[in-house]
């Protein structure tokens, strides 16, 4: 049984995930945004925000366990927090946990340089971003010219990376139709990360060591 403890449990990504635990997985310990209950755990999963990044890293150190981080936004002093975390436990961190976008990226990366490069992203209207954590990481790996950034009733997240060449086009969209799939990229991320050593990982690390069906299944 895998022990995790849930930093950020009070948040809407928090809670999703506390409720898409499998079998194997059991809630040890939990932060929300008013206490921090402790216990022995094998691994914390941070939905929180990067204001916690200090909280996360103290709590990481304490219970000696790897650590997946799961928010975006971090000042360059977290990202050395988090770099200094990774010499003393297995860290991953990622800006978005779903395995499609990662497999997008990976694309993206395999496309670069191919004609120009535009990003359309949709969000709904409480998401406070803009462009998202996603399209900077989808800029990056394609890199595109333009993010267009919409705000639409209550769209979880659209993005399409095009690649517009002579006389053809190609576009790559992912679409997220519920919120679970970032859990459950999350709990397959944290399920492997804690049987590595000590290092920063990506999620890219996680999907190359992985290349089987069940990273396309349910965690339930």
């Amino acid at each position: 049984m895998i022990r995790v403890f849930i930093f950020g449990i009070s948040g809407k990504m928090g809670q999703i995930l506390a409720h898409s635990l499998p079998d194997d997985f059991v809630l040890s310990g939990c932060a929300s945004s008013s206490r921090i209950d402790e216990a022995p755990s094998d691994v914390i999963i941070d939905f929180s925000s990067a204001a916690a990044t200090e909280k996360v890293v103290a709590l990481a150190d304490k219970l000696n366990c790897p650590l997946v981080i799961a928010t975006t936004g971090q000042s360059a002093e977290d990202e050395q927090l988090i770099k200094d975390c990774s010499k003393r436990h297995a860290v991953l961190k990622s800006g978005n946990m779903s395995v499609g976008i990662n497999l997008m990226l990976k694309l993206c990366d395999t496309l670069k340089g191919v004609g120009k490069c535009e990003i359309v992203e949709t969000h709904h209207t409480k998401k406070k971003d803009a462009p998202s954590g996603t399209a900077l990481m989808l800029k990056d790996a394609s890199g595109a010219n333009e993010i267009h950034s919409i705000r639409l009733s209550d769209v979880i997240g659209e993005h399409q990376v095009v690649f517009g060449m002579e006389n053809e086009i190609i576009t790559i969209t992912h679409t997220a139709l519920d919120r679970r799939l970032f859990a459950e990229g999350a709990l397959k991320a944290a399920r492997w990360l804690i049987n590595q050593p000590y290092g920063l990982y990506s999620f890219d690390d996680f999907l190359t060591s992985k290349k089987h069906p069940s990273l396309f299944h349910s965690e339930r």
